[in-house]
């Protein structure tokens, strides 16, 4: 999925994000040879592995945007898994799991 493919599908969440977040999704957005359901998960992935990388060093306030980042991402990807196909919900969920132990 390109990256404004998957930027004008956020843009049609709705409700929208607030202003802050709507801008740390879209830096975190990228290009992949992905399902978006998988591109969402593995964007989530990514913004979560910065959060824990940082938490040693700054756990606190400054780190809870780059949460939220990483915790909507990965609840856009379970939108989308139930838009495309909802019998791949139980998949989609052990793939995430997966990754993150």
């Amino acid at each position: 999925m390109t990256r404004g493919a998957l930027l004008a599908w956020l843009d049609a969440r709705r409700p929208a994000p607030p202003d802050a977040l709507r801008a740390c999704l879209a830096a975190g957005v990228t290009d992949a040879d992905l399902t978006l359901p998988e591109h969402l998960a593995e964007l989530g992935r990514r913004a979560l592995a910065r959060v824990t990388s940082r938490a040693q060093a700054e756990a606190g306030r400054e780190l809870a945007l780059d949460l939220l980042t990483a915790d909507a991402f990965i609840t856009y990807a379970f939108e989308a898994q139930v838009e495309a196909d909802v019998s791949g919900l139980a998949g989609l969920a052990e793939r995430v799991a997966r990754s993150g132990s």
